[in-house]
């Protein structure tokens, strides 16, 4: 099965609706404006963080000469699977803008390259594959398959 990662679109869980909706009620003035979570694959359940995970997003910050918050990141499981559909295709990891999500496959919950990758999408706020990234800066550190080498 090929590799695809994240991109940031999709639609929050209905059980965030209240609290995004909330918020930005409050800081909207008189204005109402509703803003819709991602959607997460059907099966994901929250996923606490791995201890090496904060190694990994130091590697990812030193080769992107890029600083972020790992904290920031909310951290999902697809359980027993090695990949899992989401939005028609077929992903290892996948990750969300704005929310800071991160859903993985239970396979590659432990796999350093593939983490990486969806932490690099996080650093960069965006889910493209700008090869100066992907392939010269952290080309030993992410994965990045043939999608994410099309990618320019």
């Amino acid at each position: 099965m090929a590799y695809s990662e994240g991109r940031h679109t999709g639609r929050w869980p209905r059980h965030a609706l209240l609290v995004a909706g909330a918020a930005l009620l409050l800081g909207s003035g008189c204005r109402e404006v509703i803003v819709l979570p991602p959607e997460l694959p059907a099966t994901a359940q929250p996923l606490a963080p791995l201890s090496v995970y904060e190694t990994w997003w130091r590697a990812t910050e030193e080769c992107a000469g890029l600083t972020g918050n790992l904290s920031r990141v909310r951290w999902f499981v697809v359980p027993e699977s090695d990949s899992f559909t989401y939005r028609g295709g077929r992903y290892d990891g996948y990750w969300w803008d704005e929310v800071h999500w991160i859903t993985l496959a239970s396979a590659k919950v432990q796999a350093g390259a593939i983490v990486r990758h969806e932490m690099l999408h996080d650093l960069l706020g965006r889910g493209d594959h700008p090869a100066e990234f992907f392939q010269r800066r952290c080309g030993t550190v992410v994965y990045c398959n043939q999608d994410c080498r099309a990618d320019e």
